[in-house]
């Protein structure tokens, strides 16, 4: 099924296809199939994960097929689709040395159901600590030995998280509509409301359900509503006639959940942290947890020192400490910012105005030790929304966020409902797909990346840079860069795009050093956002809108 849906760049024709596919599985297969067609071995809220990196993978392939390196890597820089490499090296597979007959054997063909497949995944993940690796090599080996090479082409690409055949996003969520005769607005909400697609299959194929009356659920994080980029508070007066302004503050996002017995902490990847943040969790007694649950918030949590915030990439490291936490939480106190109410003693709030939602987390949660309140004013003219965006800056903040009253959560959706006010250039999210070793000082490192935004169907390169980072940064993407290793080039190598970066720059230009036509003019690394997911990088359209306003502003200031 999925090479007919990888055959075809027709929007309409991917989603009947997979429509077709999702009507003729059974409960235990929907879900799971639901999760490879968008390259996830497991459900994203399970916290499974197989970790194991495309190196690794590669030398799986090679010790298998007795394919060269050279040649592995030749075949990948005509390709570019780790799916397809493994494909070819299984058609190609040279005899092995007889002392490694015994160990590898020959191939077995043997046809994998889903269910199966599953099986063999989730034991490859279960696999932990020291040995693990060789655990999981020799378990993969096992299952390509059993794969034909059209099945060994699935299996490394929904490892490696690259399904090539677009449904990432929403074609997912179009066929699941399609499939089991829903709306799509229904749809896309119980995907916000469950995070999980492959749950969301099994609602959308149980018509005893409506979908539009599903809650969010404690401990089961929804996906964050995000909010879009804003040229001037003109720009955004004119999308809105009255405007909810709050500082925009530079943390961590995060949604805290509050039960009876406990709370715990979810980052917008839905990833549970928390375990790093303990002062926050404190704050909440056992009597008042009772007395508020179930409540789901959502907020920014704050690292500050002398009352001044830190910086990003240092509450970052918090998170993925496993020990000495108590230290850090004495040297650099967490605090959760929080300016969203979710979830209130039962009732979703997903569906209520913005400023009901503000006026009942004002009235319901106390002023705690660790927990603030966001500060908000409501205003309808640009001069009070300048004279607010100008004590923001004063007082450390990025800028400002400019909401709509009335607008509802939504998860995942970038509108005009929430906007996003820097007094800078707008900074874009960029997937790093290659990396030059350093000279000088940063020798040693790969240290000059290669930044791209994302196409259609592909990674489109906007510029270069070696600037930003620490040398403890550079020493990190040094080693995580090696593991995603795709070929070795002549100014370094280039990788498979895992890995997401804040870029500031000055400006942007046409230029034809690139395909894309577009280039960033001295662009710099802000952070490193270990907490985005490579779908959350900005578009090359994105990058053409910039310029394009860039254009304007430029015309505006020379007739003034």
């Amino acid at each position: 099924m999925m090479e007919k849906v990888d055959a075809t760049s027709k929007k309409n024709e991917k989603i009947a296809l997979f429509a077709s596919f999702l009507q003729q599985l059974s409960v235990n297969e929907l879900p799971l199939a639901c999760y490879y067609a968008t390259g996830q071995p497991f459900s994203e809220t399970s916290g499974e994960k197989i970790q194991f990196g495309w190196s690794s993978f590669m030398n799986v392939v090679h010790q298998l097929t007795n394919r060269t390196n050279d040649d592995l890597r030749g075949f990948y820089r005509k390709k570019a689709d780790f799916g397809s490499l493994v494909e070819y090296a299984l058609l190609k597979r040279k005899p092995q040395p007889q002392s490694l007959g015994s160990y590898f054997g020959q191939i077995e063909r043997e046809e994998h159901s889903i269910e199966g497949m599953h099986e063999y995944l989730r034991k490859i993940a279960t696999y932990k600590g020291k040995g693990s690796l060789k655990a999981k090599k020799n378990q993969l080996i096992q299952l390509l030995r059993h794969s034909s090479p059209l099945e060994a082409k699935y299996i490394a690409r929904v490892i490696t998280s690259d399904t090539r055949t677009g449904f990432r996003g929403g074609l997912l969520l179009d066929a699941i509509t399609k499939a089991f005769d829903r709306q799509g607005k229904s749809v896309r909400y119980a995907y916000m409301v469950l995070s999980d697609v492959g749950e969301v299959a099994l609602v959308a194929k149980d018509h005893s359900i409506d979908l539009l009356s599903l809650k969010p659920r404690i401990f089961h994080p929804i996906r964050s509503m995000l909010a879009s980029k804003a040229e001037s508070i003109e720009d955004a007066l004119s999308s809105n006639k009255k405007l909810i302004c709050e500082p925009k503050i530079d943390g961590f996002r995060a949604q805290l959940h509050v039960d009876k017995k406990e709370c715990r902490l979810y980052s917008r990847n839905l990833e549970d942290v928390t375990h790093a943040f303990p002062e926050i969790i404190a704050s909440f007694s056992d009597d008042l947890r009772k007395e508020l649950a179930p409540m789901i918030l959502d907020g920014e949590v704050v690292a500050l020192v002398a009352g001044k915030p830190v910086f990003f990439q240092d509450l970052l490291t918090r998170i993925q400490r496993k020990r000495d936490i108590r230290a850090s939480v004495e040297s650099t106190p967490c605090y959760y910012y929080v300016f969203d109410i979710l979830l209130h003693q039962e009732e979703s709030l997903l569906n209520t105005p913005l400023s009901k939602r503000k006026e009942l987390l004002n009235s319901q949660l106390p002023d705690l030790t660790n927990i603030i309140k966001m500060e908000y004013y409501e205003y309808q003219n640009f001069v009070n929304i300048q004279n607010q965006l100008n004590r923001a800056i004063q007082n450390g903040s990025e800028g400002l966020m400019l909401k709509d009253p009335n607008s509802e959560y939504q998860a995942g959706k970038r509108g005009k409902g929430w906007l996003k006010l820097k007094v800078t250039l707008p900074t874009l999210d960029l997937a790093i797909i290659g990396a030059e070793w350093g000279h000088g000082r940063r020798t040693g490192w790969l240290s000059n990346y290669h930044l791209a935004a994302q196409g259609t169907n592909d990674y489109h390169m906007i510029g270069k840079t070696f600037k930003g980072l620490t040398d403890n940064e550079f020493a990190q993407l040094t080693e995580q860069l090696q593991e995603l290793e795709l070929s070795k080039e002549p100014y370094g190598i280039s990788v498979q795009p895992k890995i997401v970066v804040e870029v500031e720059f000055d400006n942007i230009q046409e230029s034809s050093k690139y395909p894309s036509g577009m280039a960033l003019r001295f662009a710099r690394i802000k952070r490193i956002r270990n907490d985005k997911d490579i779908e959350d990088i900005d578009t090359i359209e994105t990058v053409r809108q910039l310029y394009h306003q860039q254009l304007e502003r430029q015309k505006r200031a020379d007739k003034a």
